[in-house]
């Protein structure tokens, strides 16, 4: 791995005003991130080579190793922008809600979405970002961070809602949080392996009627 890790998946001068070539790269770059995504979702990382997500994103290998060096960096750079803009675009559908309830159920019925037949990426994605980073510390890092922003929009939500009275206090939101991700996390296990006896729809009904249990308002308020 290399230092390049530690910068942004998108050149810097893709953010700058204008048009012009280094916004046209960035665009590209994304695209290829994408199409990477896209290739490990269906063979899994560790069969993803520089030749594949040239096939799917018409960008030829020697540019590919131009941008990331080499396969490891191209795996780590897909990973950290699938999660990044996941999380990202959940935090501001959840900021736009007003309700501490509603906002709760959008987080488990977003993640476990990622699982449905139609469009298996996003879950997939993680699975294997977890699998990858047992093996490879910088992706272990970027996993645990990401498990840690997860989490805190969950705690975010439940301390709000114990301030509004929506929810009950009796259990601390970091650990409500904890026990929220686990949760969503082990329903997409047999997801992700296509169990029959169980789906999308119920994978959600189960984790918000844990977590209703869990937030139940105090009766004496």
């Amino acid at each position: 791995m290399t230092s390049a890790h530690l910068e942004p998946a998108v050149p810097a001068a893709t953010h700058g005003r204008g048009r012009g070539p280094g916004r046209r790269a960035g665009r590209r770059k994304i695209a290829v991130l994408e199409a990477a995504c896209r290739v490990i979702a269906e063979r899994g990382a560790d069969a993803t080579r520089f030749a594949d997500v040239a096939a799917e994103s018409g960008v030829p290998v020697s540019t590919l190793q131009y941008y990331f060096g080499s396969r490891e960096d191209l795996l780590v750079a897909a990973f950290r922008h699938a999660s990044s803009t996941e999380i990202a675009e959940l935090e501001a559908e959840v900021a736009g809600i007003g309700d501490p309830w509603e906002q709760l159920e959008r987080i488990p019925t977003r993640s476990l979405t990622g699982y449905e037949p139609e469009e298996p990426d996003a879950g997939r994605l993680w699975i294997e970002s977890w699998h990858f980073g047992i093996r490879d510390p910088e992706m272990r890092a970027d996993a645990l961070r990401d498990n840690t922003a997860w989490r805190r929009l969950v705690a975010n939500v439940v301390r709000r809602g114990i301030e509004l009275g929506t929810f009950g206090g009796r259990h601390d939101p970091d650990t409500v949080a904890v026990l929220a991700i686990a949760v969503v996390d082990g329903m997409g296990i047999p997801l992700s392996l296509a169990d029959p006896e169980v789906t999308v729809p119920g994978a959600v009904q189960d984790v918000l009627a844990a977590l209703r249990d869990l937030l139940r308002p105090d009766p004496a308020r």
